[in-house]
Formats: C-alpha cells, sequence, structure tokens
C-alpha cells in the first residue's frame, strides 16, 4: 500500500531521533561545559573570553545565511541536505575536540587564538549540519501533527544525549583543587561522545531519504541578495527569529552554568549521587512535559501552546533564584523541564509554516535560507550568554583560584544566581511579548487555506518531477 506522502514513516522517526541522539552528544558538551572547561581548568582571562565569543559573531553573521543557501540549491542523487550531513558530520565531531586540546602552560593570548579559531571551525562544521537536520522535518511533511511527533522523536534523542553529555563529567571529573587535574578525564570524556556523536548522526545521513520533488529546478533559484531581502523582509519570521533568540540565550545560558550552580553554590561534590538529581528530575519531567506539548499543540496550536508553557518555566527559574539546596533545586528543575520540553517539541513547527507559506509566495522550497537566517539571528545568543556570564563572574569577583576547603565569596555565589535564574527569566518574558504578534493561527480558517494550497503545490512539483524522470529514462534508452 503506498503511504500518503505527507506521513512519515516510523523508521524515519526513529533515524531521526538517533540523529538528534548523535547531535546533541557534540552540542551539549559543548553548551554545558566549554565555559566550566575555560575557566577552571584553562582559567583564561574573563574578559579574553568574552571577547572571543565578540569577534566570532562577524564569522557567525556570514557563515549561517551562506549555508543555509547553498544546501537549498543543491542537487544530488542523495538530496539536498543529507550529502552536508554525510560530509560534515565527522568534520564536526574533529573539530570539536581540536576546540578541547589546548596548549598548557601557556600564555593568554595563546589560549585567546586556540578558542577564537577553533570555536569557529568548530561552529561552521555544526552549521550546515544543524540546518540541514532541521530543515529535514519541515521537507518531509507540512502536516503539523507529524511535524510535532517527528520532534517528539528528536527531542527524546536529544534528551538523552543532554543527559549523557552532562551526567559524565559530573560522575568523572573530580570538585577539587587544582579544579586543572581533570584536564586528562574531560580530554576522554570528548573523545568518546565525539565518536559516538558521528556514530548515532549516520543513522539520519544514511537511513532518511528526501522528497525529490522538492528538489530545486532550474529556474527555481532567487539568488543569494534576493533570497536574504525575501527573508529578512518575512514579518512571521522576524518574530519567530527573535523570539528563539530568548529561548536560545536561556537554554545556553543554563546549561553552562549549571555545574558552577551544583559545585560552587549548592556545594555538592561530585562523589555524591545528589549532583545529578537536578538533572534526573528535569529530564523525568521532560518526558511527561514532551505528549504534554503535542497535546497543547492539538488544542491550541503552536503559538499559544508556547506561550502557556512559558509561564511553567518561568516559575521553575524564580525558584532556581531563590533555592539555597540542592532538594529545592531538583523541584525547579523538575518544573523547568516539563515546561521546556512540550516548547521543543513545538518550536520549529512555528518556522516550518513560516517555510510553507513563503512557498506559496516564492514557489521555492528554501528550508536551509530561514534555517541559516535563523541561525544567524539566533546563535549569536551563545555569545551573548557567554560574554556576560564572563562579565558576571568578572564583576562579582568570581576567584578561579580556590584553595583546599574555599568557598566563593558572596558576590560571587549570587552572581551565578542571576545567571541561572533571573536573567533567564527576563529573556523568556520578552520572548513570550514578542510571540504574541505571531500572525500564523493554526485554528484559524485561513492556516488551513493556506496548508491546502501547500499540499497542491507540492502535488503539483511531483507531477513535474515525475515527467522529468520518464524523460531521463527515455533518453537513457534512446542513447
Amino acid at each position: 500500500m503506498e503511504i500518503k506522502k505527507d506521513t512519515i514513516p516510523l523508521k524515519t522517526k526513529i533515524n531521526y531521533g538517533l540523529g538528534s541522539l548523535g547531535l546533541q552528544l557534540t552540542t551539549g558538551l559543548f553548551a554545558a561545559w566549554t565555559l566550566t572547561f575555560y575557566i577552571k581548568i584553562v582559567k583564561i582571562d574573563f574578559l579574553l573570553w568574552a571577547l572571543a565569543w565578540i569577534i566570532y559573531l562577524v564569522w557567525n553573521a556570514v557563515n549561517d545565511p551562506l549555508f543555509g543557501f547553498f544546501s537549498d540549491n543543491t542537487n544530488t542523487k542523495y538530496g539536498r541536505r543529507i550529502p552536508f550531513i554525510m560530509v560534515c558530520g565527522p568534520l564536526m565531531s574533529i573539530s570539536f575536540v581540536l576546540l578541547y586540546l589546548t596548549p598548557t602552560d601557556s600564555e593568554q593570548w595563546v589560549y585567546f587564538i586556540w578558542l577564537l579559531v577553533t570555536l569557529i571551525a568548530y561552529d561552521s562544521f555544526f552549521t550546515i549540519v544543524g540546518l540541514c537536520f532541521n530543515a529535514l522535518m519541515s521537507e518531509l511533511s507540512i502536516e503539523p501533527d507529524e511535524r510535532a511527533k517527528m520532534n517528539l522523536f528528536a527531542s527524546i534523542g536529544g534528551g538523552l544525549g543532554l543527559s549523557i553529555t552532562y551526567a559524565l563529567p559530573i560522575l568523572f571529573i573530580q570538585n577539587v583543587q587544582p579544579y586543572s587535574q581533570n584536564r586528562p578525564i574531560f580530554l576522554t570524556i570528548v573523545i568518546v561522545v565525539a565518536i559516538l556523536g558521528a556514530m548515532f548522526l549516520s543513522f539520519t545521513a544514511f537511513g532518511i531519504k528526501e522528497r525529490p520533488e522538492l528538489m530545486p529546478e532550474e529556474d527555481e533559484n532567487l539568488g543569494l541578495w534576493q533570497a536574504m531581502k525575501t527573508t529578512l523582509k518575512n514579518k512571521s519570521f522576524l518574530i519567530f527569529a527573535v523570539f528563539n533568540f530568548m529561548m536560545t540565550f536561556v537554554i545556553v545560558s543554563v546549561m553552562s552554568i549549571l555545574p558552577f550552580y551544583i559545585q560552587d553554590v549548592l556545594q555538592v561534590s561530585s562523589e555524591s549521587p545528589l549532583g545529578s538529581l537536578p538533572l534526573i528530575l528535569y529530564l523525568g519531567f521532560s518526558l511527561l512535559g514532551l505528549p504534554v506539548g503535542i497535546l497543547m499543540n492539538q488544542k491550541y496550536g503552536n503559538k499559544h501552546a508556547i506561550i502557556y508553557l512559558s509561564v511553567v518555566v518561568i516559575t521553575g527559574f524564580i525558584m532556581v533564584t531563590v533555592a539555597n539546596d540542592i532538594i529545592w533545586a531538583s523541584i525547579s528543575f523538575a518544573i523547568i523541564g516539563f515546561g521546556f520540553s512540550g516548547q521543543t517539541v513545538l518550536v520549529y513547527t512555528v518556522l516550518a509554516d513560516v517555510i510553507d507559506q513563503d512557498e506559496l509566495e516564492t514557489g521555492v522550497r528554501r528550508e536551509g535560507m530561514y534555517f541559516g537566517t535563523n541561525a544567524l539571528i539566533t546563535k549569536p545568543a551563545q555569545s551573548v550568554a557567554a560574554a556576560i556570564a564572563g562579565l558576571v563572574f568578572y564583576l562579582t569577583l568570581y576567584n578561579q583560584d580556590l584553595g583546599p576547603g574555599e568557598s566563593q565569596p558572596a558576590s560571587a555565589i549570587f552572581g551565578i544566581k542571576l545567571l541561572m535564574g533571573l536573567i533567564p527569566t527576563i529573556f523568556i518574558i520578552i520572548g513570550m511579548i514578542v510571540l504574541w504578534r505571531y500572525p500564523l493561527n493554526p485554528r484559524s480558517d485561513d492556516y488551513k487555506e493556506m496548508k491546502q494550497a501547500c499540499s497542491d503545490l507540492h502535488d503539483e512539483k511531483l507531477r513535474r518531477c515525475r515527467e522529468r524522470l520518464a524523460c531521463l529514462e527515455e533518453e537513457n534508452r534512446n542513447k
């Protein structure tokens, strides 16, 4: 029996989830432990750390939409997204390892240059892989429920990857002085995670097939500048991108500050099983939040469901800000995990709707440009989070050279709490206000008409694709 073109097979969803696991293994460790590695082990100067991320913004402003444009206009027998994942997945893992192979006992400027160069290399390959990976979800179906289910598998895989990338260092890295003695075990974890990440990502690269009718035809090329201009004039997209910037900042900031929060604020040692309790509850309640997100999407639509779940997340962050013990903090993270996971299932379905609308206006399927431009706007949130963390550490007198039995000063503890709770809360509130103005409403008749028109357009593209293939077969027979 022929499967409907907008129904995604279970095997495809599983391969997508395994790919998400592989992607999260490296990106999760990068987000959660890079700050700890460079501040506590390498002991890079706070201001040089912040400066490297600010300079990196310049490259970030160029590579994302450029890579997206090339992806949109690639046409191979394997598709236009899969070949990039095949090639750049292993290169991403290699550059990820290099990021942490810093020279030892060197000058501060050496650490700065090493961080900047390897950060740019790793981010370039991550950008290509990430935008092509996310584009697959939008391309394989235009049905909101199918996209949400696809993201459900990705969220489960990503959640497992997140637990591994956080738990492994917590289990093996000792919260002792000098902290730099953890370098060998940290590098071992980095290498293992990089290898596993490339292996699991290969399930997506070699286990998913793209839809041939959505490959660009010869006359379907807007040109780089026209494509950029059309994308940046899309009001729905700009609203989504600003919202996603806020959420990206929150996720990156929380993941990078969590080890400091556990070790310096809550004073939980690496030998204590309580060190993993916040993550365990976060992941456990995340599993509960995933189906809730899908149900809320069906009842309220993705926009309103995300806003309602944001209220839950804010509640958790406020509790984190005032928490002083591991139990109270763990309950807070359970609430945050419940709300965040529901949002995760839905966030990129919002952008996928924007892409559907754009295809009707331009006639061209442009996931790469939209995800690339989205990254152009949102990925600088990583730099903003890193820069703010460095500045807060500097202003609150965080001590990188604690002796045995010493604790951080009260000012540094206060700074970590700000970074962990109050500052993310402010960014989420701004994101909610912006998203409220998002115009596409899945419950409206206009939205349903847009989806039907998009489906009809795909039927026409499929017909043309079959005609082209028939012509090629005829030419080959005549030869």
